[in-house]
């Protein structure tokens, strides 16, 4: 089935977009595809950013050197004339086993603060916020209304964000969207998340060493994701609204390493156990998919395993490209 986006993916040609978090996973996977749907792209990147992700499209992007952590709207305002969306995807405490607090109030909170200052001066048409489905806490098919309950640092800031961002909508009218993606996979994606870790290990001729995957979680291709964003920026009336970008579909840890072993046709040996569980580990997370559908007229498009398939493909081609991998 074709999104109402793609039906119309002329509709942010030309379009002048400001980006933050360009050099994430996600952000990485945004910004090539703004820069295909023709996009005039700016990033906003530290000084000590890795571009690796984004190395094939540098030369076609504008690159404004800025951190979140101290943005000053007014002093960066200037060279931003003229920007009409921007997407917010800049974060900290992505890793979940790198928790600085102070870092992730500081960035997630004070720096989307930042932003939405910075997008009332630019006076731009839409401001794009990527939530997280960690806002929610444990659930199934969890639904946009349901109340944040997060059991983390960093699902309690980017919580703190979302209501920042809606307040800004309520006071000041600006043009807001939230996403909250559930959990993403696919090219590109971080060596220490479940999928590359399982292809990574399988490739490096390792044994698997896991948790003990009895939790269960709901899995979005990349590219899903990315088209999520695109819609959300072109399609009409949906200020002030909250989407998920997922599938409403749980899958076990120990399915889809099973699924990639047999993708593989590998022999390694999944070592469910060898790891401890997180402290705060949710045992259950999906999403309710069918806002989005209806509303946003986005849907995930990627069956789980033909994803695997294109992940496991692009990793034996491209694992070279991640910088100084090592197995963890």
């Amino acid at each position: 089935m074709m999104t109402s986006y793609q039906k119309n993916n002329n509709s942010l040609h030309g379009k002048k977009v400001l980006l933050t978090g360009a050099t994430g996973f996600i952000g990485s996977h945004l910004a090539r595809k703004l820069v295909d749907s023709g996009c005039r792209v700016t990033i906003l990147a530290r000084h000590s950013s890795d571009f690796w992700r984004i190395q094939d499209i540098l030369s076609k992007i504008e690159i404004i050197n800025a951190d979140l952590n101290d943005l000053d709207p007014e002093k960066i305002q200037p060279s931003l004339s003229g920007t009409q969306i921007i997407f917010h995807l800049g974060a900290a405490g992505v890793d979940q086993n790198k928790q600085d607090a102070p870092a992730m109030i500081q960035t997630n909170i004070m720096g989307t603060l930042a932003m939405l200052r910075l997008a009332q001066m630019l006076k731009s048409e839409r401001f794009i916020y990527c939530g997280s489905c960690f806002e929610y806490g444990q659930g199934n098919l969890l639904a946009e209304n349901t109340p944040p309950n997060p059991s983390s640092e960093y699902g309690a800031s980017k919580a703190s964000a979302w209501i920042l961002v809606n307040t800004f909508h309520q006071k000041y009218n600006l043009p807001v969207v939230t996403l909250r993606p559930f959990t993403a996979y696919g090219p590109f994606e971080a060596s220490y998340r479940l999928v590359p870790h399982v292809i990574n290990s399988i490739i490096g001729g390792k044994d698997i060493k896991l948790t003990g995957g009895e939790q269960k979680r709901d899995f979005v291709f990349i590219g899903d994701v990315a088209e999520g964003f695109c819609a959300a920026a072109a399609f009409p009336g949906i200020e002030g609204e909250t989407f998920n970008l997922t599938t409403g579909q749980a899958v076990s840890i120990k399915e889809v390493v099973a699924t990639i072993i047999e993708l593989t046709g590998s022999r390694a040996r999944p070592l469910f156990g060898a790891l401890p569980y997180r402290a705060s580990e949710l045992w259950m997370q999906s999403g309710d998919p069918s806002k989005a559908k209806n509303k946003l007229g986005w849907s995930a498009q990627t069956i789980l395993r033909d994803g695997l398939e294109k992940t496991i493909s692009w990793f034996k081609e491209n694992r070279i490209k991640y910088p100084a991998y090592t197995e963890k």
